[in-house]
């Protein structure tokens, strides 16, 4: 009966909040400008300039109407081909590419699987200029991305260009979780529970006497902030999904995204890229993202004891999940000679662990789901023994007093 009383009393608590509420609200407008402004304004690196491809297609409509006048069609010895012969390849694949975005045909569109000379070079350069291994990060982007567009040729019935630049709500949801997205919903997480131990000591009095352990009321008070915390990533998840799949469509769960399985011999093996279900992805980010949700508020809870502030608290615990990116480098493989894969820090990229992503960026086999839940465990129950060692030394009446 306690129980049911604290875990409401605290549930209420943080819906009454003024934070929390400005949270929701800076959320829900947040959707509303991403998926009405931003995401149709975002051009990947291979969207294709049609005032560029134009000039291009007349270009070479002028060199082969040129080349066959003069006469120029014998094939040359060393490539087979004629000089007419290359600008009416060019000049053919470049119309049909232009008249497969004009009508609309993104099947068509995938099936080309065509880029003009000079994006392509400004992607390499692209990859020059920004990655730290741009030969491979490029084979790994394309890979992937052809794959997933020939998936689509193959199980998808009307195709769509959303579709093909993942702008789909499901999509779009599968993105968030492989880039920032956990970073953003656990620093989320310690944004909306930082107070809520800490607000225990405006009310002194009230709280000093309550006949009920310590320790199970302060585990009380953490599924009431897990269970607050959680209805506000499915409201906003749900308003994203509606809002960004009216305009761009809602995409299927059936749809396929990268998947790559470590090997050595990557260099050569392209079988080291596969393909894997949205839901699958999905299915399995979902025991990462509820533990460490969890492993948040509870640390969370930790620190409330030890600081009493929750400007303290907050920034702790942001320090915590960004802990990684401090140190973080693509050759770095171990910590004082510990593999980074028994760090639970590692395991926060849990939609690149998830895809395999990882483990292709620092190359290395190590990083996997099963570890990766196993070290969450074991940091539970680390977190949750220094709790009960922290609740012996630190009484309610020392805490509120």
């Amino acid at each position: 009966m306690i129980a049911k009383v604290v875990f409401m009393e605290t549930f209420k608590r943080m819906v009454r909040n003024k934070k929390n509420r400005l949270v929701w609200i800076v959320a829900f407008l947040g959707v509303l400008i991403y998926s009405g402004f931003v995401l149709p304004n975002i051009e990947l690196i291979d969207t294709v300039d049609m005032d560029r491809l134009e000039v291009d297609l007349l270009g070479s409509q002028g060199s082969m109407k040129a080349q066959f006048e003069a006469g120029t069609t014998e094939a040359n010895i060393f490539t087979g081909l004629s000089t007419y012969q290359i600008a009416k390849n060019n000049f053919e694949q470049q119309r049909a590419f232009k008249g497969a975005i004009d009508t609309g045909n993104a099947r068509r569109f995938i099936q080309l699987n065509y880029l003009p000379e000079e994006l392509i070079k400004e992607i390499e350069n692209d990859y020059l200029k920004n990655s730290e291994e741009p030969l491979k990060d490029l084979r790994y982007d394309q890979s992937n991305k052809q794959l997933r567009l020939n998936s689509y040729l193959e199980e998808v019935r009307d195709i769509t260009f959303h579709l093909i630049q993942e702008k789909t709500a499901w999509q779009q949801i599968h993105l968030f979780f492989l880039n920032l997205g956990p970073l953003i919903l656990l620093t989320l997480t310690v944004f909306l529970v930082s107070d809520v131990i800490t607000g225990e000591r405006e009310a002194r009095t009230q709280k000093a006497g309550i006949p009920y352990s310590w320790r199970q009321y302060l585990f009380v008070q953490s599924l009431a902030a897990f269970c607050f915390v959680g209805l506000f990533f499915i409201a906003v998840f749900s308003w994203f999904f509606l809002v960004n799949g009216l305009l761009f469509g809602f995409g299927s769960l059936d749809l396929k995204v990268p998947l790559y399985t470590y090997s050595s011999s990557y260099v050569t093996n392209d079988a080291v890229f596969g393909l894997m279900k949205i839901s699958s992805f999905l299915i399995k980010i979902l025991p990462f993202l509820v533990l460490f949700m969890y492993v948040t508020i509870r640390l969370s809870v930790l620190l409330s004891l030890l600081f009493k502030n929750d400007v303290v608290v907050l920034t702790l615990g942001v320090f915590a999940i960004i802990f990684e990116k401090l140190y973080y480098s693509r050759r770095m493989r171990d910590i004082l000679g510990i593999d980074l894969s028994f760090f639970p820090q590692t395991y926060i990229d849990f939609g690149k662990v998830i895809s395999g992503e990882k483990n292709f960026l620092l190359n290395t086999p190590t990083i996997t789901m099963d570890r990766g839940l196993i070290i969450i465990i074991s940091t539970i129950i680390v977190l949750e023994i220094l709790l009960w060692v922290a609740t012996k030394f630190i009484s309610r009446q020392r805490f509120v007093r």
